[in-house]
């Protein structure tokens, strides 16, 4: 995964989260129990995709070629982020579409959607993470050249 390569993961990781997230805000005004469930995931898509922003930016304006053991880190967390944020829109959408939606919700989507905000928290904590060695690396390489 070349530096093109992560930008374009990152911002077709960005894309999904978007559209997520008006998933998102439609689900809580059909389900309006779940707004407080989903203020914490709402914030941690919001989080994500900041961090994907600037690591497409960094990645996309930058000279340095990013380790190659770093880019399958970066390959496989893009693909897990994907996946995560994913399993959260089909969520919304298994619970908005049945009848008695508050119910459903409360009965079964509440328990599910904390288990995939933790999932998204774990995943938000790696990019973070590997934002802010990249940011070294990227430093390091521009004080020596």
């Amino acid at each position: 995964m070349n530096p093109l390569s992560i930008t374009t993961g990152c911002l077709s990781l960005v894309g999904t989260i978007t559209k997520v997230s008006i998933t998102l805000s439609t689900f809580v005004r059909t389900v309006r129990d779940a707004r407080s469930d989903l203020d914490s995931v709402s914030r941690e898509l919001l989080s994500l995709r900041t961090v994907l922003e600037l690591l497409a930016e960094d990645t996309k304006s930058t000279a340095s070629p990013v380790p190659q053991n770093l880019e399958k880190q970066i390959s496989g967390i893009v693909g897990n982020c994907d996946a995560a944020v994913q399993d959260i829109e089909k969520s919304l959408q298994k619970h908005e579409t049945k009848k008695m939606a508050s119910i459903n919700w409360a009965w079964s989507g509440r328990e599910e959607m904390a288990r995939l905000r933790s999932t998204l928290e774990a995943h938000n904590l790696r990019w973070n993470l590997l934002w802010t060695w990249l940011l070294c690396i990227f430093s390091a390489t521009s004080c020596t050249a």
